[in-house]
């Protein structure tokens, strides 16, 4: 995450090539990293560059989840201007023909970067994805493509930029992870700067698992939040 706050290209390829690999091994190297700061990390270090991105989106094989958050990387470049909206929108429709018609992260991704974007042109394509039952609607409901389009152009990307479309801030950041709360130590939210955090990083800490400060719950478990949905499809969704 570092080398995303500084913006560090070279990481680039080596991240897109990680996060190639298929199955679950994503999660089993960078857990709840995967949904919370992928897409923005990968965004941070591509220089602008979507052809990492792409080849994730794209990748058949690939973790259905990585595919997912790659496309929310392209919305991160068009919330920071690196790219233009109506290039990425023009992508993400011809996305509606290249990705294998069968339900999956990928589908909801692709509804919910739509709707970052205001969803006018895809209308169409995502009426027929929902028809076809490829977006699972406990991700992103019909009626929240609809509301989406009522906010209009405008409206809908100034709800995309405010999400943190980059990392800038990796007390912030990092701070749900369990590792920065061991012992007493509270590095989020008390107004620790960036270098003050990293310096008191000791080896206990860089070595310790990646996890949150909550109760693992398996992705195909109900919510904790008590929606009723599968975690993966609540409160783990990109």
């Amino acid at each position: 995450m570092g080398l995303a706050l500084f913006r560090e290209t070279r990481a680039y390829p080596l991240l897109v090539r990680i996060f190639s690999r298929p199955g679950e091994f994503s999660f089993e190297l960078a857990g709840d990293v995967v949904t919370q700061d992928l897409g923005r990390i990968l965004a941070s270090v591509s220089g602008g560059d979507v052809s990492g991105l792409i080849a994730l989106i794209e990748n058949e094989q690939g973790n259905e989840w990585v595919r997912s958050v790659a496309m929310d990387g392209m919305v991160a470049l068009v919330a920071t201007g690196q790219r233009t909206r109506d290039e990425v929108m023009a992508y993400f429709l011809q996305l509606f023909h290249k990705l294998e018609r069968k339900p999956g992260a990928q589908w909801d991704g692709l509804a919910h970067v739509c709707a970052d974007l205001w969803p006018q042109e895809a209308i169409e394509e995502l009426g027929r994805a929902y028809a076809d039952g490829l977006v699972d609607t406990g991700s992103i409901d019909w009626r929240d493509i609809e509301q989406a389009l009522a906010l209009g152009q405008q409206g809908a990307m100034q709800r995309a930029r405010y999400r943190d479309p980059l990392i800038t801030d990796l007390a912030k950041n990092m701070g749900w992870m369990q590792c920065f709360h061991d012992e007493g130590r509270e590095y989020a939210g008390e107004g620790d700067s960036e270098t003050n955090l990293l310096d008191s990083l000791s080896s206990e800490y860089i070595t310790a698992s990646v996890r949150r400060t909550t109760p693992k719950v398996g992705r195909n478990e109900p919510c904790p939040c008590g929606s009723g949905r599968k975690f993966k499809k609540c409160c783990a969704s990109p």
